[in-house]
């Protein structure tokens, strides 16, 4: 938070500059004008030294705001990055714990199979098994990042009360987005999801479908919110829209289409018996 906050003040100030530049510099020409209009009559070597002044003092901001937009770009891909990373450690952490349990598992169920308790077996094995399906049901594509996100958006479901619901049939080994920039993409519609189920009644779910055909890769996320209202399915995608409140920028769902499209992909929301459905297809 405080590196974003400094990366932000950087780019204020180099903004700030850029433009006292140029307000300095149309200054001095207003005032060499009022002063002298004939320099700005004659095109003598003066005039020619405020216009090569103007024209450099603007290719420079350019220059700038050009290198803005791309240390913009690099800020993010960093912060995406970091965020993998930890949650690479935490799928880490957690196949770790699991192995390291795994012999003391089979000791406890050997122990109860030599006491007859089989009701009791029974009931250990189906638990230690749920365990391990936790883990081992978001293993099942090819992309140990996409596999720690997914894993990480499950933990954050069931905090919340929100059950996940995992249907992976494919591997997404030959994918065309790079993986900080898929993992960005769907982890800010699960999050909107989250967000929209957190405050919801009842049995609340996230239900996500990863498959593919020969031509494309395809991912369905639905959830059993409140359902969406037509006028905000209209806007979900435009930049600064959002229903966080100030909670919200309105940059995610913004960022998720237009990542998708710069791929040859695409993305659309709908609204089916009360599941909001956002369904998205990339080229292989």
């Amino acid at each position: 938070m405080k590196r974003n906050l400094a990366f932000n003040k950087t780019i204020l100030s180099v903004i700030i500059l850029n433009v006292a530049q140029v307000a300095i510099l149309i200054g001095i020409m207003v005032f060499q004008y009022l002063r002298d209009a004939s320099v700005f009559i004659t095109f003598n070597s003066e005039t020619i030294s405020y216009i090569t002044i103007v024209l450099i003092s603007f290719l420079n901001t350019f220059i700038n705001i050009k290198d803005i937009q791309r240390l913009g770009q690099i800020n993010s891909k960093n912060d995406t990055l970091v965020q993998t990373l930890f949650q690479l450690e935490e799928l880490n952490k957690t196949l770790r714990a699991q192995r390291h349990d795994f012999m003391n598992h089979l000791q406890v169920v050997y122990g109860l199979i030599e006491l007859e308790e089989f009701s009791d077996t029974k009931d250990y094995i189906e638990k230690v098994y749920n365990d391990i399906q936790k883990v081992s049901r978001v293993m099942r594509t090819s992309n140990p990042a996409f596999n720690a996100l997914l894993q990480a958006k499950v933990l954050a479901g069931e905090k919340r009360g929100i059950e996940t619901r995992l249907t992976v049939n494919s591997r997404f080994d030959k994918i065309k987005i790079p993986t900080w920039e898929f993992c960005r993409v769907i982890g800010n519609i699960i999050d909107n999801a989250i967000y929209a189920l957190e405050n919801s009644q009842g049995n609340k779910y996230i239900e996500i479908i990863l498959h593919e055909d020969i031509k494309y890769y395809y991912f369905t996320i639905k959830d059993n919110g409140s359902g969406m209202p037509q006028d905000i399915i209209d806007k979900i995608f435009e930049t600064g829209f959002t229903t966080k409140g100030n909670k919200g920028e309105g940059m995610g769902l913004a960022i998720t289409k237009e990542t998708l499209l710069n791929y040859g992909g695409s993305i659309n929301v709908r609204v089916d018996n009360g599941e909001t459905i956002f369904e998205g297809q990339i080229p292989k």
